[in-house]
């Protein structure tokens, strides 16, 4: 499943009489306790949502067939009958349009519930913005593995084994061409998998991760092909030995680090880039008025960005609004009625519904000098 791919569908979900209830549960069972835990925390949000909605029946209605599916879901969480390696789930119902959907992910969750007359996309568009589709080459001067590694897990995976003659005591001449002679099957065997990898590279464009000792990874490199040499995001090593979920862990920590210091470098260059003219806005009001004009190519939010703002039902522009009594007010665009929203979920759904990218920054001072947010613009 490409993640990116499924949330721009999310995202371009059309409002409609329905309610749309989303979902998000930490499956890290590390007890039973817990299983207990996220069936209570269900079945309490579920009721919560219930009550909340009492006023108005046809909601109501709807959502009594979205609370049995999802509970019987839960229910097969808990006991065990889906996937035991997945330490998250987003799920989206809504009986209305027949659509239960259910995203899985290797990264655990916050336990959240949300009702809406759209999917609320926060959470998952912040995981898979910070977990990009990778691919991860561990290389041994005889053995090679690959794995396709997303937010999901382990997608796919391959081993290429190959004759490389071992060490002998002789000395000298015949020393030297006995080295030649397992250089030249290790560059054969480098050369396989560089074969390979470049096939599923170019397959899917993915970032990459190479595992193995520096002289093997150094020889290694010497085969790759420039377009794929590129998109290397990391090297390490680490025991081959090692259990596969160690290794996908250490891969996420890696890949989070990297994501954090690209991410950071990109806003520095986005605040030299504004005052020049460039293709960027800084603040709120900027971003805002690019999100509606469809500029955005990429948006970039502190995940402590909170907001109520204003959508327009006719034009759909969004606008932020600083009293309850500024939601009445007509939208400035086309004079069409307002709704009020959450801000920074309905900014992340238009930058999605442009092809645009999301970026969710823990900290950054650049941003919290600009209302906690700026946008990369693909024109003005």
């Amino acid at each position: 499943m490409d993640m990116r791919s499924e949330i721009r569908k999310l995202a371009r979900i059309e409002e409609g009489p329905y309610p749309f209830l989303s979902l998000y549960l930490n499956t890290k069972w590390d007890d039973e306790q817990q299983r207990e835990r996220i069936r209570l925390f269900t079945k309490n949000q579920l009721k919560r949502i219930y009550d909340q909605l009492k006023d108005r029946e046809d909601w109501r209605r709807a959502f009594v067939t979205d609370q049995q599916q999802i509970e019987r879901f839960v229910e097969g969480l808990v006991r065990r009958v889906y996937n035991e390696e997945v330490n998250g789930i987003a799920i989206f119902s809504c009986s209305g349009i027949g659509a239960f959907l259910t995203y899985p992910s290797i990264i655990p969750f916050e336990n959240e519930c949300f009702i809406f007359d759209l999917p609320i996309l926060q959470p998952l568009v912040r995981l898979s913005s910070q977990y990009q589709n990778t691919l991860v080459v561990m290389v041994e001067t005889d053995s090679a593995k690959l794995f396709d590694v997303s937010m999901e897990g382990m997608m796919a995976e391959s081993s290429i084994k190959s004759y490389v003659p071992g060490r002998h005591d002789q000395g000298g001449w015949a020393q030297m061409r006995y080295q030649r002679h397992i250089k030249d099957h290790m560059d054969k065997h480098h050369k396989e998998v560089v074969e390979h990898l470049t096939e599923l590279f170019d397959s899917d464009k993915k970032r990459i991760i190479l595992i193995g000792q520096d002289r093997i990874i150094a020889n290694f490199k010497l085969f790759l092909p420039e377009r794929v040499k590129q998109q290397i995001a990391d090297t390490f090593s680490m025991d081959f030995s090692e259990e596969r979920s160690k290794m996908l862990r250490r891969v996420f920590e890696r890949l989070l680090q990297k994501e954090r210091e690209e991410v950071s470098h990109q806003i520095e260059e986005l605040k030299e880039r504004t005052p020049m003219g460039g293709l960027a806005t800084l603040g709120l009001n900027r971003t805002l008025e690019a999100l509606n004009k469809g500029q955005v190519h990429t948006l970039y939010l502190l995940t402590s960005f909170s907001l109520p703002g204003g959508k327009c039902r006719r034009c759909g522009s969004l606008v932020l609004i600083h009293s309850p009594d500024e939601s009445s007010v007509p939208c400035p665009l086309c004079k069409g009625k307002m709704k009020t929203i959450n801000l920074g979920e309905e900014m992340v759904r238009s930058a999605l519904r442009q092809d645009g990218e999301v970026k969710w920054v823990q900290e950054n001072t650049i941003l919290n000098a600009n209302d906690g947010v700026v946008a990369s613009l693909r024109f003005r």
